[in-house]
């Protein structure tokens, strides 16, 4: 649906970054935690073909990854209570009690959601470091930018997804006043995830958009 977006937001310090270079913009402008510091992993997570679609975060090494099966729900996919599972190599399943702190550096996890309408998500352990110690153990580092589509009927930003359009191959996006002359009735919000278009997804637990207000001086 998408292509590889290439800049994103920085929750720490309200920077727009691209994703290529995000990772180098961490390590060296957020990586001086002091004191009562916790080791951590840094991930990387994207849609396995929808890269458009991708998360910086980090969790204390002894979170598990029920905790971020549990974030990556309500940032990007819960819509109906679907399986979802965490594999790596060929295709080995990993408990979702193992603690982060067992993956190595460079390991990448392959995640699925639903395995009917299956949402793949690509998570890369990019390393271990140390931050503040906080309660929350998932903290959001960067996300990219929404997505913006066109109408395909009148060319101003579209706000919904025909999901039959999308079936058929056709161009699916519409904004509002051309979907309600649309023939077809299938249709949900476009939304920041890769999810966006799949089973009743309408990113309604998503409450990570950016805020530059935080930021501004």
């Amino acid at each position: 649906m998408a292509q590889a977006a290439s800049k994103g937001n920085c929750y720490l310090c309200g920077e727009t970054i691209s994703k290529t270079a995000f990772k180098k913009h961490l390590l060296e402008k957020h990586n001086d935690a002091a004191g009562d510091a916790q080791a951590c992993k840094l991930l990387k997570v994207e849609g396995a073909d929808e890269k458009a679609y991708w998360l910086y975060l980090d969790m204390p090494v002894s979170a598990t990854l029920k905790t971020l099966d549990r974030f990556l729900r309500d940032i990007w996919l819960e819509c109906c209570g679907h399986e979802s599972a965490f594999f790596v190599g060929n295709y080995e399943q990993l408990s979702k009690n193992t603690m982060v702190g067992m993956l190595r550096d460079g390991l990448k996890l392959h995640y699925e959601y639903d395995f009917g309408s299956t949402t793949e998500l690509t998570i890369t352990v990019v390393g271990t470091l140390l931050r503040p110690k906080q309660r929350r153990s998932v903290r959001l580092l960067g996300r990219n930018e929404p997505i913006r589509f066109l109408c395909g009927k009148c060319g101003k930003e579209a706000d919904w997804i025909c999901c039959e359009c999308e079936w058929e191959d056709q161009y699916p996006y519409f904004c509002e006043d051309c979907m309600e002359s649309h023939p077809h009735d299938s249709a949900l919000p476009i939304v920041n995830s890769p999810r966006m278009g799949v089973c009743g997804y309408c990113g309604e637990d998503d409450v990570y958009t950016f805020d530059p207000a935080p930021f501004l001086k």
